[in-house]
């Protein structure tokens, strides 16, 4: 049976039996160099990797290890969470939900596992030093913890696994979230909580200081409940102590009114003034791309601890695939049962994590009715932090959402531009997504690739008595084969197609170089309204060239993206699902033709423009050649090699 990691060194061990650390002890520097490391080393499906010896800005050494890569693959996460398979804690928290009360009278024994997990749900205090008290800073200064710097234009040194405490100054209630901190000097610390998040509500709600904690390390379950979609109704410590069928055990911080986990390796005590801001960033994060500056809350530290053994976990996130995709990927696979649960509907939901969770969702449904499908998607373009989608397609109730080549076989069979796209306009975005031309706003696409019911309207069947029918092509019936694109070596030969691929029949990608687009390693933020005129203009020109073509009536799905990808390297799919989506906003990137039968779907780099609403564009996340020539000097390192697909031209 599985028992708690109780603290971080355990899970660490379990590992290392497993052979699936790697230690380096020669010294490592914390800005660039282990966070490059780290990052070849996910992009192989390689092991964690511990730094005995991370060398700080200063060059001195901390005592303290720099372990990266913990849940940098599927096994781990699982391992982490204490689980046998992708569902089991969605299935436990459901049978939370709902009980089964019938089964458990007449057979009690059933009901002990629904019981251990209700008697670890509340935290237990220790009322004596806890172990992340063991070791207090006579002066705390964070500059003294090994804290990564991972790309060249990131602001700063940021703590990436940061476990944030607050609390509701009215309830008391405590929230546990995790958001990026970075390291402004020995004793202030950025806080980047967004306005959607408990963090800002008890910002809004509280006096004059608003005590924070940030906690890292302790046990895995702490950092899954940290990013976990929960219920307002169950805390993160609660969560915690399901995970690990243990209540956790909380103590008393040393100088702010609040409880942290007492197993933490680290914890940073310290509070804010709600109001008072400072500029942080920029930060390479998920989405591929530096986040844009902002005004955010500062943190003054009051107190530093640690355990005698401490050692602080960190991760990298930027262009995926990242360790953070196989973090997403578990919490999702984890509480699908939940999300079945309150969306009686859905079968499946797959978030792929070179989208960077938040550019695309791919829903499978029940279709009993006509549009079922669509209301399902609907419903979920408003639970909880699938608030921030951008695009959602929907498919068939038997469909696996995690397969991509399935996928495109139903957006080419079963979508009818005119009746089967649904755009969604000014709708809540993420603060991180840099497509759009207005902070935390943006416009959503909803695509229907479900088979059509028996009572839809546009079926081939006799409507209702009274109804009328819908008509569409005979095809989109399921009458016959969708019609044909035959004509690529005419797309080629275009002046402006600098290469072209067929995804399927009616599906075409096509590759152009886009004069003054901001370059993937620097970004821009000059405004430029020529340059981006002449962008549009292009991309109109090059759209309309292709319709104009032989059987192009056939050509459904056009979409158009820069030329820094070769679309025939291996596993170009997987860069090409980042690029589509990533570079995409909806409001300015899609349009139609006449009649609407065929779309444009246009992903290549808009360029500052104050005349056409584009906001500064952020560059690409990417190592310097320098830390590159630097990790190359670790003979350990020799057999892993960078993925061609991620490279850009």
């Amino acid at each position: 049976m599985y028992v708690a990691w109780v603290r971080l060194r355990r899970f660490l061990k379990h590992l290392e039996k497993k052979r699936e650390v790697l230690r380096i002890s020669r010294p490592v520097d914390v800005a660039y160099e282990a966070g490059a490391i780290a990052d070849l080393l996910v992009k192989n499906d390689g092991p964690a990797v511990v730094f005995e010896q991370p060398r700080l800005a200063d060059g001195s050494i901390s005592p303290m290890p720099l372990v990266m890569n913990l849940f940098g693959s599927h096994q781990r996460t699982l391992d982490a969470l204490g689980a046998s398979h992708e569902t089991e804690v969605g299935d436990r928290m459901t049978a939370m939900m709902k009980p089964d009360i019938g089964t458990f009278v007449k057979r009690p024994w059933k009901a002990l596992p629904l019981a251990r997990d209700a008697f670890a749900m509340p935290p237990r205090k220790k009322r004596f030093r806890a172990p992340c008290q063991q070791v207090r800073m006579k002066d705390p200064d964070l500059t003294q913890l090994p804290i990564p710097k991972t790309w060249p234009m990131d602001g700063g040194h940021f703590v990436t696994l940061p476990l944030v405490v607050t609390k509701d100054p009215n309830s008391g209630e405590h929230n546990l979230g995790m958001y990026r901190a970075q390291v402004f000097d020995e004793k202030n610390i950025g806080l980047h909580w967004q306005i959607h998040k408990h963090a800002a509500d008890h910002a809004a709600a509280s006096g004059e200081r608003m005590p924070v904690a940030i906690c890292i390390g302790g046990p895995p379950e702490l950092i899954f409940s940290a990013i976990s979609p929960l219920p307002d109704n169950l805390s993160e410590y609660q969560f915690a102590g399901i995970l690990g069928r243990r209540s956790l055990r909380i103590t008393k911080a040393l100088t702010q009114d609040l409880m942290v986990p007492a197993e933490a390796d680290i914890v940073i005590e310290g509070y804010c003034i709600p109001g008072e801001t400072r500029t942080e960033g920029p930060f390479g994060d998920h989405f591929g791309f530096y986040s844009l500056t902002g005004q955010y809350p500062v943190m003054h530290v009051t107190a530093i601890t640690h355990r005698k053994d401490a050692m602080l976990p960190a991760t990298i996130v930027g262009l995926p695939p990242m360790e953070d995709g196989y973090l997403g990927e578990a919490i999702g696979g984890q509480f699908s049962p939940v999300l079945r649960f309150q969306h009686r509907d859905v079968i499946g939901v797959h978030l792929p994590l070179e989208t960077g969770f938040h550019n695309l969702a791919i829903v499978s449904s029940k279709q009993r009715y006509p549009r079922q499908g669509r209301k399902t998607a609907l419903g979920l373009f408003g639970a909880g932090q699938m608030m921030f989608l951008k695009s959602m397609i929907v498919v068939d109730p038997d469909q696996d959402p995690k397969d991509l080549e399935a996928l495109l076989d139903a957006m080419n069979n079963n979508v009818h531009i005119a009746t089967d796209i649904i755009v969604l306009e000014g709708m809540v975005a993420d603060s991180l997504e840099a497509a759009s031309p207005y902070e935390n706003v943006h416009s959503k696409i909803l695509i229907d690739a479900t088979t059509l019911t028996e009572r839809d309207p546009r079926s081939s069947n006799e409507p209702l008595e009274g109804s009328y029918k819908q008509e569409v092509p005979a095809w989109r019936q399921g009458l016959e084969a969708p019609p044909v694109f035959d004509n690529l070596d005419a797309v080629l030969a275009l002046d402006d197609v600098t290469d072209a691929r067929m995804l399927r029949e009616s599906m075409l990608v096509v590759t152009t170089n886009v004069p003054g687009s901001p370059s993937p390693r620097d970004g821009s933020s000059a405004s430029n309204d020529e340059a981006e005129s002449a962008r549009k203009e292009k991309i109109l020109q090059l759209r309309n060239q292709i319709w104009q073509l032989k059987n192009s009536n056939n050509l459904r799905w056009l979409f158009i993206t820069n030329d820094d990808l070769d679309l025939h390297c291996e596993k170009a799919r997987r860069r090409l699902l980042w690029q589509l989506t990533s570079r995409f906003d909806v409001g300015r990137g899609l349009s139609f033709d006449e009649d609407k039968e065929r779309m444009c779907w246009d992903a290549t780099t808009p360029i500052p423009s104050s005349e056409h609403g584009v906001r500064r564009w952020p560059a690409i996340t990417m190592h310097s050649d320098e830390t590159l020539e630097a990790i190359r000097k670790h003979p350990e390192l020799d057999k892993y090699q960078w993925p061609a697909h991620l490279e850009f031209r």
